[in-house]
């Protein structure tokens, strides 16, 4: 329901050549499906959506500048997790898998399989009973759902949390200076949503 993939991110866009950082963000927004590569967050549990989150460097750009406008270097975290991690360099999630770093349980707590999960936990408060309370929210409304199915307020509850967001970014009527992995576009959420290809819930 809610995990770490096993698998390192295979990046599926790869726009370059804007001058500012944050312009890369609708790009990774669906890149990373929406929610944060650190606490798994979704943009729909936030009030304000994807306001509440922006671009994170995984190299940091206080001492990396020449990456600081790198795609392949950016990613997709809400802003608490972004503000915690601050110049700090942590896993990343592009050459070693999340989830060979960290697990949820079933009741939403995260805990480290090794020091570098540890350091994650540690640096951005995974672990914190604020953040722990709303996974345990989102889950709890999971678990209703699995019980009452056929219920209409309780489905209603169960898409909200773990639906698409409606504003689905159209990377088509972006442009890059070039893209390195133009196909992508093709395979987004906003073209197979247009396709009628897009479930309603999603637990990447």
């Amino acid at each position: 329901m809610q995990s770490y993939p096993l698998v390192a991110h295979i990046r599926k866009h790869g726009p370059q050549g804007l001058d500012n950082y944050r312009t890369y963000k609708p790009w990774l927004r669906d890149e990373f499906t929406f929610r944060c590569i650190y606490c798994l967050e979704r943009e729909k549990w936030y009030p304000n959506g994807h306001a509440g989150f922006g671009v994170d460097h995984i190299k940091p750009k206080v001492h990396y500048a020449h990456l600081e406008c790198d795609y392949e270097n950016l990613l997709y975290a809400c802003n608490r997790c972004n503000s915690a991690k601050g110049s700090c360099e942590l896993i990343d999630p592009t050459q070693s898998a999340m989830g060979n770093h960290l697990v949820v349980d079933a009741y939403g707590k995260i805990t480290s399989l090794t020091t570098e999960g540890k350091t994650l936990i540690m640096v951005l408060g995974l672990d914190s009973e604020m953040v722990t309370a709303t996974r345990q929210q989102y889950l709890r409304i999971a678990r209703l759902y699995a019980t009452f199915p056929k219920n209409p307020d309780v489905r209603q509850l169960y898409l909200d949390a773990f639906g698409f967001p409606s504003d689905l970014p159209n990377l088509h009527d972006l442009r890059p200076k070039t893209n390195s992995r133009p196909h992508g576009c093709e395979a987004s959420y906003f073209v197979r949503a247009a396709n009628k290809d897009l479930d309603l819930v999603y637990f990447i």
